[in-house]
């Protein structure tokens, strides 16, 4: 299992006439840093209108960018949202990050769970995913072929060629973005990789995983790669100090949560409950639940003490990421860079992790390939 990073770009009030530059650039000493430590990848997701909680909304800059500094770290963008960006100007923008980057770019690919991004570019949430099916089409059409065209429900392509083309052959890796069983399924079915958060816990993860794996046994893939892969998101905070590392923690979990219940208002305030689509029921249900009574809510300090979060000393950390090893996942990819937390702060995790974490699993790895070799003989 590797392990990646992801950002939001988490910009927490009260800001300053430089809070944006300044987490930006703190971004990027992080991810220099990283690469240095053996982390196998940065993720950046793709938001609009997401104040405070995500600022990441140009991905692809931020990536061309970060692989002018680096030279091995794989860049993903999780994920470009073909409803509100035409396939065309991200198969474009993908091929030139991959240039720049000496073909080190995964794409993944979504169509939003919040329709508060998706209203102010005009588009009709009953039509979201029809969208992605299509893009999902497109982009590797764009990027494998010379002139070609193209004509969907949504889309619709006079005979065009493409330019650049990437740098990885036959093209970067894509992914979808999951959160259902059925999207699992529908990735693997699809030879796409899995972009996925660990909210639901192991057990739960293994079952989306099962469904994914069954699903790409048989898999029909959109481009002319499969991607047998699942990567996960969680939240990583590490300190030598277990103590120091559950009290900071707790306070900026606080943040956190008090964010997802903001998020969840938010994303839905301008959508009438009667018109929302089925396949966008769960996510509308989703977001409803959060409106629970505050007071049945645990502590944040008491949810880290009961190993919810992979927050604590190195040990703590490590027993946290190592109960998703049996689920099958590939890559867990951490949100370091959360809300009010110094970037120092950040610094210390991945050094922590560079020391402790990733040489550990690394060993895990090899001794588990051995294993199986052994068996195979």
């Amino acid at each position: 299992m590797q392990i990646g990073m992801f950002y939001q770009i988490q910009v927490p009030k009260p800001w300053t006439p430089t809070s944006d530059f300044d987490r930006h650039w703190e971004m990027m000493a992080q991810v220099v840093l990283a690469e240095e430590l053996g982390f196998h990848s940065v993720w950046m997701a793709d938001h609009q209108f997401r104040t405070e909680w995500s600022h990441s909304s140009a991905p692809d800059v931020t990536l061309a960018a970060i692989s002018q500094r680096t030279s091995r770290i794989r860049l993903g963008i999780a994920v470009a949202v073909p409803p509100v960006q035409h396939p065309l100007h991200i198969a474009a923008r993908t091929a030139t990050l991959d240039i720049f980057s000496n073909g080190r770019v995964d794409l993944g690919i979504g169509r939003s769970g919040y329709p508060y991004q998706m209203a102010a570019f005009g588009v009709d949430l009953e039509n979201a995913t029809g969208m992605v099916d299509e893009a999902l089409e497109i982009i590797p059409k764009a990027w494998t072929e010379g002139e070609f065209s193209y004509q969907g429900k949504y889309f619709n392509i006079p005979a065009r060629e493409v330019y650049p083309k990437p740098v990885q052959t036959p093209h970067p890796p894509m992914w979808l973005g999951c959160s259902r069983e059925e999207t699992f399924r529908k990735a693997g079915e699809l030879g796409l990789g899995c972009l996925a958060m660990a909210g639901g816990g192991p057990y739960r993860l293994t079952q989306l995983i099962n469904s994914y794996r069954e699903g790409i046994q048989d898999a029909r893939p959109v481009g002319k790669m499969v991607t047998d892969r699942v990567s996960i998101s969680t939240l990583a905070i590490c300190a030598e100090s277990r103590k120091k590392a559950q009290e900071r923690g707790a306070e900026i979990l606080d943040w956190y949560r008090r964010q997802q219940d903001l998020r969840h208002d938010r994303v839905w305030q301008e959508q009438d409950p009667s018109n929302v689509p089925s396949d966008y029921q769960w996510h509308y249900q989703r977001s409803a639940a959060t409106d629970k009574s505050k007071s049945e809510e645990v502590s944040s300090l008491d949810l880290i003490k009961e190993g919810r979060y992979c927050i604590g000393d190195p040990d703590d950390c490590l027993r946290y990421l190592e109960q998703y090893v049996p689920t099958g996942v590939d890559e867990i990819m951490p949100l370091f860079q959360i809300g009010p937390i110094a970037s120092e702060e950040v610094m210390e995790t991945l050094r922590l992790f560079g020391k402790h974490i990733i040489p550990h699993l690394a060993k895990t790895d090899r001794a588990k390939s051995a294993t199986i070799a052994r068996k195979d003989g």
